[in-house]
Formats: C-alpha cells, structure tokens, sequence
C-alpha cells in the first residue's frame, strides 16, 4: 500500500499566510506607538506584494497538485480563491480599515485553506486498521 507524504509546502504556506496576517493586522498598530516608528519599513508595498506572490506560488506548487494528484477536494482550493478574493478586494484601498480586515482576513482563509490541505493529506497517509 502506497502511503502519501504530508506536503511541508503546506505548512511553509500556512507560516506565511499567518505572518501576513499578522503583519496587516498589527502593523498599523505597532506604527502608532512612536518607539516602535523605526519599523515603518515594514509598511512597504513590495513587503505585501511578496507575500501574495508567495500565497499564489504555494497554491500551485502545494494545493493544486494536491487537489489534481491525491485527495481530489475543492475545499482548500475554494477557501484560497475566497482569501485571494478578500487580498485583491482589499487592494481597493477604500479605508484603512477596509483594506486592514479584508487582508487579515484573506491572509487567513490562506492560511486555513493550506491546513485543510494538510488535513486531508494527512488523513490520506494515516495506515487503515
């Protein structure tokens, strides 16, 4: 009997999303507090266009074969394009709270989509009794 491996990718991902998450929720916050002002390096485009690039590189290089090659559920796949619908909705820019909430939570349902994935990899790799 073959068993499948978990994928480390998804826990890398679900890392990553989590921090991103954070950081867009958090960020303004730390910002406020003046001795923490030197982090304001942080608050940089280019920091969160990398961490959606990285989201959409995790998705094609953990989920979808995941999806295509072992356990064949939409649910992770569902849940990713819901957060990277939450990421570009948020790029609106509307408000700061807007764009700080819909990140968080797009960077979560990320986050959450990458754990299912790992869930079902893991239920696949357990040895039946």
């Amino acid at each position: 009997m073959s068993r499948t491996k978990n994928n480390p990718l998804d826990i890398i991902a679900m890392t990553s999303s989590l921090v991103c998450a954070i950081h867009c929720a958090f960020l303004p916050i730390l910002l406020s507090f003046s001795s923490f002002s030197s982090l304001y390096f942080l608050n940089n485009p280019m920091i969160e266009w990398t961490f959606i690039c990285l989201g959409l590189v995790f998705i094609f290089t953990s989920l979808w074969p995941s999806y295509k090659n072992t356990h064949h559920k939409t649910k992770p796949l569902k849940v990713a394009l819901l957060g990277f619908l939450l990421l570009a909705i948020s790029r609106l820019h509307l408000t700061n709270l807007w764009e700080v909430s819909n990140t968080a939570i797009g960077a979560t349902l990320i986050a959450f989509a990458h754990y299912i994935n790992w869930n079902l990899l893991r239920r696949i790799a357990k040895p039946r009794q």
